[in-house]
């Protein structure tokens, strides 16, 4: 006779901190379909642009690493309207963008991913040209990983409306972009990074790491939302900083830091936000009055080429996130109480069968609505 396997009374649910934890902040109903339900999206053109930009960053590293170097600008034959994707004209070099990013636009529709337009693939790779040539004689002298797991558990913090459990703890894992390590001495540096880093920090001397992030978007607006995209992203480098404490070949972490990578080259879209935000006060790093840079944001017309200066778009491109034990207790909190609010809605919807009436369509971003495949059917999209 065969019998069956006793199921454990607990488990350890397994949460990842980008697919998980931020996109359940972001819509708990589009998370509970899209993750609780494995459905892929559609038309995955966001996941498309954020891989191709990491993808170019990574690759571009490794060249810089095998080579011993680079010399910057690398080459880029721009794209067209006209251009269809395919392999790079013949006679483009080796470290030409367009040969470096081919490989890495393949990959991606091996996987499905696709631009949604020709606009959207000339973006990413004016983006990406930005950041290689802008931002990587910067970066990469900083690098010693791309792409690092990090992993830890955590206490799940006990439910207020749910008395039976399925857990005590959670695993709360992740993987950072890029990790990496500076000296801070207090002697002048050409490396804007570090730069950075020195001004956020100046109390601080000796080797520290670095934990850097990735961000397609633009600078967000400064606000203390905590499902805003401000808050986000300084819970998740805090709360990597704390995974990544609980490694044993882990050094103090100075800070995290965030790119935003379409500062560098910005379109209409930043434009138009950025005199917004400074007309009202919601950004942190606007130009000084009576600057070229100044003049440029409020002269600018819609279709018009924006010329910001390098060091300022660098400074908008950079965001410097000091990491201190009681900034990483302060997010880790956060993030235990979102895993808890996750927790929840499984419970409800064991008990009573329900996805709508368990996970609320309670999306604050219009682009999260838009890229939704149930929007048609919700009750919150349809209402606005």
């Amino acid at each position: 006779m065969e019998l069956p396997i006793k199921r454990p009374d607990r488990i350890v649910p397994d949460y990842s901190l980008t697919g998980d934890v931020l996109s359940f902040s972001r819509c708990q109903r589009s998370y509970r379909y899209y993750n609780g339900s494995a459905l892929p999206p559609s038309r995955p053109v966001q996941m498309w642009y954020g891989e191709f930009i990491h993808g170019m960053m990574e690759r571009t590293f490794r060249l810089w690493q095998d080579r011993g170097g680079l010399q910057f600008p690398l080459p880029y034959t721009a794209i067209t309207e006209n251009d269809m994707p395919g392999e790079p004209p013949a006679g483009t070099g080796a470290l030409d963008l367009r040969a470096i990013g081919w490989p890495i636009e393949q990959a991606l529709a091996h996987q499905g991913k696709f631009a949604r337009s020709a606009d959207a693939r000339i973006s990413a790779y004016e983006r990406a040209e930005a950041a290689v040539n802008q931002l990587g004689p910067h970066l990469f002298p900083l690098i010693d990983v791309a792409e690092r797991k990090v992993l830890g558990t955590r206490p799940l913090p006990a439910s207020e409306t749910h008395r039976a459990e399925r857990a005590a703890r959670y695993v709360l894992q992740g993987i950072i972009d890029v990790l990496g390590h500076t000296q801070l001495d207090g002697q002048p540096s050409e490396n804007a990074i570090k730069q950075a880093i020195m001004a956020s920090n100046p109390h601080l001397a000796g080797e520290y790491e670095i934990i850097i992030d990735y961000k397609g978007s633009r600078r967000p607006r400064v606000d203390d939302d905590p499902r805003g995209d401000w808050k986000l992203g300084e819970w998740q480098v805090q709360t990597y900083a704390w995974l990544r404490s609980q490694q044993a070949d882990a050094r103090p972490v100075a800070a995290g830091i965030l790119i935003y990578v379409s500062e560098l080259a910005p379109g209409s879209k930043e434009m138009t936000m950025l005199r917004t935000e400074m007309l009202n006060r919601w950004t942190d790093i606007a130009p000084t009055a009576g600057t070229p840079d100044y003049y440029q944001v409020n002269g600018w017309t819609p279709g018009s080429q924006a010329n910001l200066s390098l060091p300022f778009r660098l400074q908008r491109a950079i965001r410097i996130i000091p990491v201190t034990e009681a900034s990483m207790m302060e997010a880790t909190a956060a993030i235990d109480g979102v895993v808890r609010a996750i927790e929840d809605c499984v419970t409800h919807e064991r008990q009573s069968m329900q996805i709508k009436q368990s996970w609320p369509a309670d999306s604050n971003d219009d682009d999260t609505c838009v890229a939704c495949d149930f929007r048609v059917s919700c009750e919150h999209y349809n209402a606005t």
